[in-house]
């Protein structure tokens, strides 16, 4: 369902907590969600869950939703090809919806996450793109956050590739050096049986030349990837990072950084049902651990678990709500814990 994100993002919609989303900050998200087009099926807002007060949004389009098509429909009256980085998303959505295009095939949504600052006013402009499509073409869906999943199949490594250089490319307006070519597809072609390779996202908007690479595994296997890829940080902390936040878990999601060679940022994505008990363990630990402020903690633990309606907008329509967490692990840092706050808005047909 494509809505106008400046309706989506309104207060009464929204409902951001307080001790997550102060009201500078809600006001910033406001502005920049209202000049983005209506080609989004649903936003999430990322918070630190530790001193920061700075949040950024997120925008989630979805190919069998026409989330492409609006974009490219749409840009004209929203002067965004005056940003290089806009008029490089412009033509990979255009390519996207293109039928004969691999990307058609090869990929079912697009992430854009908007880094916010954390003063001052935007007075309406939009922050260039951070651009994360997916890549596993079995997740069809969009949800409210962009969580990966791992599924029961996966597509072929050859076509895969040939998807993933494609998207890079466009994302980027020109091919991946290669060596960065080169150690992307060895840590796809790394994974374990049953490891998915699930988003990539160059980051050249952030000043870099590596791509973030998001797989998805059984946690059992994580540690013998981690060592196959040549991964430069501790094993031992992430095993005991795995086994001390997330003990009830089988299987887990997490970012990369890739250049010549992989990087030893590591981004543990956490994601369970709003009413799922395991939450407030893992929240109690990252409080435990100096990750979290309790405050935070509570109101991540309060965000509201029903679907509810969309004030304003009628009795059939509808937003559900979810939540995510990522753990940025650096060697030598302290733990850096975020939740994303997701919003989905749908049409109940039978109330």
């Amino acid at each position: 369902m494509i809505v106008p994100l400046h309706a989506l993002m309104a207060p009464e919609a929204a409902l951001l907590p307080p001790a997550l989303v102060s009201p500078a900050a809600s006001a910033r998200l406001a502005a920049v969600a209202g000049g983005l087009p209506a080609a989004a099926s649903s936003v999430a807002v990322e918070c630190r869950l530790g001193g920061s007060e700075r949040v950024d949004l997120l925008v989630c389009l979805i190919a069998a939703e026409g989330g492409h098509r609006e974009l490219v429909r749409r840009r004209a009256g929203l002067d965004l090809l005056s940003t290089p980085a806009w008029a490089r998303v412009v033509e990979f959505c255009a390519e996207w919806a293109d039928a004969r295009s691999p990307l058609h095939r090869g990929v079912p949504l697009l992430w854009l996450e908007l880094d916010l600052p954390d003063v001052g006013a935007l007075a309406g402009s939009v922050p260039a793109p951070y651009p994360f499509p997916c890549v596993e073409p079995g997740l069809v869906g969009g949800g409210a956050l962009p969580a990966s999943p791992a599924v029961a199949a996966g597509a072929a490594l050859p076509e895969q590739a040939s998807v993933i250089r494609r998207a890079l490319a466009l994302l980027l307006g020109e091919p991946m050096p290669p060596a960065v070519d080169g150690a992307l597809l060895r840590c796809i072609a790394r994974l374990p049986p049953g490891g998915r390779a699930m988003h990539v996202a160059p980051l050249a908007a952030r000043g870099s030349a590596a791509v973030r690479l998001v797989v998805a595994m059984a946690k059992a296997d994580v540690a013998a990837y981690l060592a196959r890829i040549d991964w430069p940080g501790a094993i031992a902390d992430i095993d005991e990072l795995l086994e001390g936040v997330v003990p009830f878990t089988s299987h887990v999601s997490f970012h990369l950084d890739v250049d010549a060679e992989v990087q030893p940022m590591l981004g543990l994505e956490i994601s369970y049902p709003v009413v799922d008990l395991r939450w407030a363990a893992v929240l109690d630990r990252l409080v435990a651990l100096g990750a979290c402020l309790p405050e935070k903690r509570d109101a991540v633990l309060g965000w509201p678990a029903e679907a509810r309606s969309w004030p304003g907008r009628g009795w059939q329509a509808r937003l559900r709500q979810g939540v995510m967490l990522k753990l940025v692990y650096r060697p030598g840092a302290p733990l850096e814990a975020k939740a994303y706050l997701g919003i989905t808005p749908y049409v109940a047909l039978f109330g």
